[in-house]
């Protein structure tokens, strides 16, 4: 089993791409956080990205995403005064190009991926406010290499289908760049650790698979060639929780995913997730995800904008 595939179908990721555009100075853009996960990749020139009041210089090759939203500001220099993304947007829409007085500064591509920002499996609550990666200092091979010339040839492609071969390239350039930060950070501890430990890995792995979180933790720790005691101290210092507590949390998810996606009763959900009664299923549901089995069916819960 894949286990950061199955994270990101579960989350349900969405991808659009605004624009590739030259923008000549002075510019500016302030993008609010509107619940979707914004990202910008530099082609030429550079920028200046602010979130929070830190500020980073972007160059070409250099792409930001900001997976949980945060708003932020980028422009070529801190004093140019900021546009609304959204004006900066609708001009486009309409024809009206924005940011055309002055010389060359910068060529972008901008866009968004949109999935439950909230969403509580750790590898996505656990995501920093900013990634920023250089595409000059990844490995020869890395996938990004390949897919961003790609993204930038389409995106000024007027060619019959091009816009659902974006989206495609969109959704592999959002996995891309969390893989290459999951293979990059130098955190040692979290989830992304957890990925590059072999031995965890292919505890997830096992965690992962069709009623894998049936598991006992004497079989995960036979499946990695550990003794139970030191399985159990490894994963929980690495993913922040004990390994039972992952497949229940993880099960809990996969069971929230198929009432959201079948027409199943909540008693039908129960039993195939190894709960003999649905007042069981509810209480373990309720203490996991927050809210009662039911609440999940209705439009409240669905996700933002």
């Amino acid at each position: 089993m894949d286990p950061l595939s199955d994270i990101l179908e579960l989350v349900g990721v969405q991808s659009s791409i605004y624009f590739q555009k030259d923008f000549c100075g002075p510019w500016k853009m302030s993008v609010d956080n509107t619940g979707f996960a914004q990202f910008h990749f530099v082609i030429r020139g550079g920028a200046i990205v602010d979130s929070d009041g830190a500020q980073s210089l972007l160059s070409a090759g250099d792409i930001v995403l900001f997976p949980k939203g945060a708003t932020h500001t980028i422009g070529d220099h801190p004093a140019s005064i900021a546009t609304p993304g959204t004006e900066v947007i609708a001009g486009l829409q309409n024809g009206a190009e924005p940011f055309i007085q002055g010389p060359l500064a910068t060529t972008m591509v901008c866009g968004h991926f949109e999935y439950d920002l909230s969403h509580p499996h750790p590898m996505i609550r656990h995501l920093p406010n900013q990634i920023i990666l250089r595409t000059n200092d990844l490995p020869m091979g890395n996938l990004l290499l390949g897919l961003l010339p790609l993204i930038v040839r389409e995106t000024k492609n007027s060619a019959q289908g091009s816009r659902v071969v974006i989206q495609h390239l969109s959704y592999a350039l959002f996995t891309s760049i969390l893989r290459a930060y999951f293979e990059t950070t130098d955190a040692d501890v979290g989830p992304y650790a957890g990925l590059r430990d072999a031995r965890i890995l292919t505890a997830l792995s096992a965690i992962h698979e069709p009623q894998g979180w049936s598991y006992s933790l004497v079989d995960l720790a036979q499946k990695v060639g550990m003794s139970r005691s030191s399985f159990a101290a490894t994963f929980k210092s690495l993913m922040g929780q004990s390994p039972g507590d992952y497949a229940v949390n993880w099960k809990l998810l996969k069971a929230k995913q198929t009432l959201e996606t079948t027409q199943k009763t909540i008693e039908q959900v129960a039993y195939d997730y190894g709960y003999s009664t649905a007042s069981a299923f509810t209480r373990a549901f309720r203490e996991h995800i927050g809210v009662n089995p039911s609440f999940v069916r209705t439009p409240v819960f669905k996700r933002g904008p």
